[in-house]
């Protein structure tokens, strides 16, 4: 996959969505298509989808799939590691970063048939934009002009109520293939951002009845719906051939499948019955061995957390949020995950702008650790580490960390398995009791996008519920400034604030590795990391 959002991810396995596939040899019950066709199965790791709209999703295995059926504006050349346009023709800011004019290329249709227009992009976005509608990838709309309008205030992790206001007023249609977005501010990452698989168009029959069109999605990408899809059944494309992008892909079907056990997926491999699958953490000390010469790893451009409820009142002090973090013993804890390093900040290692010596509270001291928790004033009650029951190593790793705790603190600990979306939801209802895991990929390359949806106050993926104001008008400085040298030092300044307060605990960042089989080469880039769905069949 490219750059992945890892916002459903709950138990640091960090559960990273896991791809797979194989070839249409028979070997695999889901494969389709006629002998001799490249076809390919594609698994996740992950719970079944309920619906498919990415729009509505900002989970790893939602946006994966999106990225077979949809297409996006602008894309990263994994070659280069520049911006590419897709269904864009152009992408232009004005003098100072606030005004974007969007150009279409002409001549792109859905899969319907119907012509692809800017009016298309306008009335998606100002579905998800309108708050009432409660879609996930609402935040994203948060720096256009005429948001807050949509998005009356609300209590706490719920839904904003209805507005008579249902346009953002910053966005705008010029002609059939140009429309403009006007921002609140000046956002020099703007352009960037537009890579975000999230902000894909729905064409105007299913904008009219999303809900009826959630499990047969028409999209305007390189795949098509083949055959009827239920939840928790495997979902089947076609090529589309009516896909105009840049670079098209070489299978001609593919088959996604929802394997909620990823060290299944893995021995499926080992049994001859798939072509790629990602090696979970539980094997990361074997898979060289366990299949020679048929695996590739990759630098995963995401880091790890244990995330710090700030709704609940016990957590306040932030020298207990030092004294957690104190305790943990990063390199330990790295080397029980395999393929990792202990995590140095809250930004990936790959992304200008990074900094090994960011946080000052992620050394190791278990004596440190003590003294801060006895300034804090203690703990009250048992600490409770919450983990995904899917994962295979959320309880082991849960269980770490609480060891680490319960021995370098003194505290209580205890531990609650649950789905992962069922720890989600609890958490962005703030009714989630204790700790939990996240991670984070980024969906454009830029450490805005590691501050903006997880430490703004509105943003998109506020694990922790966590809000500074101060933070927020440095985030508001660095997208007004239109030197990219000069912004990074911006938000680097932001991510000292986040780190002060420590919402979320750098855990540890993580390598990828893949197994593939002779019949196919996963494409491999330094900008993208390795992708099943753009494999070259030999």
């Amino acid at each position: 996959m490219t750059v992945r959002r890892l916002t459903g991810v709950v138990g640091v396995a960090a559960g990273l969505a896991l791809l797979l596939s194989s070839c249409g040899d028979g070997k695999s019950s889901g494969g389709s298509g006629d002998a001799g066709s490249k076809s390919e199965v594609i698994g996740i790791a992950a719970d079944p989808l309920e619906y498919i709209n990415p729009l509505n999703d900002n989970g790893t295995a939602g946006i994966g799939v999106s990225m077979a059926i949809f297409a996006p504006l602008v894309t990263t050349d994994p070659e280069t590691g520049k911006l590419q346009n897709v269904m864009a023709d152009s992408v232009t800011p004005d003098q100072n970063s606030q005004t974007w004019t969007i150009k279409l290329k002409p001549g792109n249709t859905f899969q319907n048939g119907q012509a692809l227009t800017a009016k298309d992009y306008v009335d998606s976005w100002n579905l998800t934009a309108e708050g009432s509608n409660g879609w996930k990838n609402n935040g994203f709309f948060s720096k256009v002009e005429g948001y807050d309008a949509m998005n009356p205030p609300a209590p706490d992790g719920a839904t904003p109520k209805p507005t008579s206001v249902k346009a953002l007023s910053g966005l705008k249609q010029v002609d059939n293939l140009t429309f403009t977005v006007k921002l609140k501010v000046p956002f020099s990452q703007f352009g960037l951002t537009l890579q975000y698989y999230g902000l894909a168009p729905l064409p105007e029959e299913v904008r009219k009845n999303p809900d009826a069109y959630k499990r047969k999605p028409i999209g305007n990408g390189p795949y098509k719906l083949a055959a009827d899809w239920n939840a928790g059944d495997d979902l089947k494309l076609t090529k589309w051939d009516g896909y105009k992008g840049p670079t098209i892909p070489q299978a001609d079907q593919i088959t996604y499948r929802f394997i909620p056990n990823a060290d299944t997926a893995y021995n499926e491999f080992l049994a001859g019955n798939l072509d790629f699958v990602d090696v979970p953490s539980t094997k990361v000390k074997s898979f060289k061995t366990d299949a020679p010469d048929q695996w590739v790893t990759s630098v995963s451009s995401g880091a790890n957390y244990l995330v710090i409820p700030a709704w609940d009142a016990r957590f306040k002090n932030p020298k207990l949020r030092y004294a957690i973090s104190a305790a943990i013993d990063r390199k330990a804890f790295a080397d029980l995950v395999g393929l990792s390093e202990p995590a140095k900040g809250l930004i990936a290692p790959d992304i200008a702008g990074y900094r090994d010596d960011a946080c000052k509270y992620c050394d190791f001291d278990a004596a440190k650790a003590k003294q801060l928790l006895q300034e804090a004033g203690g703990f009250s009650g048992v600490l409770n580490i919450n983990y995904n029951t899917t994962s295979a190593t959320g309880q082991i790793y849960a269980e770490a960390i609480g060891n680490m705790l319960r021995q370098n603190l003194g505290v209580q600990v205890k531990y609650t398995g649950k789905q992962g979306s069922e720890i989600t939801e609890l958490a962005d209802t703030r009714k989630l009791d204790g700790l939990r895991f996240s991670g984070w990929g980024h969906d454009y390359p830029s450490i805005e996008d590691y501050l903006t949806p997880m430490f703004k106050s509105n943003g998109d993926a506020n694990f922790a519920g966590y809000a500074n104001p101060a933070l927020d008008a440095l985030l508001a400085k660095g997208d007004a400034e239109p030197d990219p040298d000069k912004a990074i030092a911006v938000y680097q300044q932001a991510e000292d604030i986040a780190l002060e307060d420590l919402p979320l605990i750098p855990l540890y960042t993580k390598s990828n590795a893949y197994l593939h089989s002779a019949k196919i080469a996963p494409r491999v880039s330094k900008y993208v990391g390795v992708s099943a769905l753009w494999a070259t069949f030999k």
